[in-house]
């Protein structure tokens, strides 16, 4: 029986069973979403080991990806209620 989804992502870097290009990926995510105060948000050296496995349009569309998982974030922040407006915590 092979291991399961979860087994899988959670141990993403030791796993065989990744391509280059999906290894190459959430190295990206996680500079970018846990950022560091020793580092730079996102090194140079990243972005290039991604552009190694992806064509330009498709790294151009991993990078808009990212940043709509990081503009979701805010809606973790504002705790959106329906049928109330998103601006309503910061009034």
């Amino acid at each position: 029986m092979s291991p399961g989804p979860v087994a899988l992502s959670a141990s993403w870097q030791a796993s065989p069973y990744f391509t280059g290009a999906e290894l190459a990926a959430p190295p990206l995510v996680e500079a970018v979403l846990q950022p560091s105060a020793e580092r730079e948000r996102s090194p140079d050296g990243l972005y290039a080991q991604a552009a190694e496995h992806y064509e330009a349009k498709a790294l151009a569309t991993l990078v808009f990806v990212i940043g709509q998982v990081n503009f979701f974030a805010v809606s973790l922040i504002a705790k959106p209620v329906p049928g109330r407006s998103f601006c309503a915590p910061w009034k």
